[in-house]
């Protein structure tokens, strides 16, 4: 389902780090609600990590966009 590749522990608004890979972001959200669902956590937050080429191809689709503030 996916790969831990490290834990840290951190001072600071979180005690903990880790860095996850999985294939695609429903199996990673499986095991955030999974790890989660147990209570040993007060707070659990993810952030997903996007390639290089995932960013670019999200900067050419968005020059795509024919988009209007409101009020434009």
């Amino acid at each position: 389902m996916g790969k831990l590749h490290g834990f840290w522990y951190a001072f600071g608004s979180h005690d903990g780090y880790n860095l996850w890979e999985a294939p695609d972001n429903v199996s990673m959200a499986a095991v955030a609600l999974a790890i989660s669902g147990g209570g040993a956590l007060s707070t659990f937050e993810t952030t997903v990590l996007m390639s290089v080429e995932e960013t670019m191809e999200a900067l050419q689709k968005a020059g795509e966009i024919k988009y209007r503030p409101p009020g434009a």
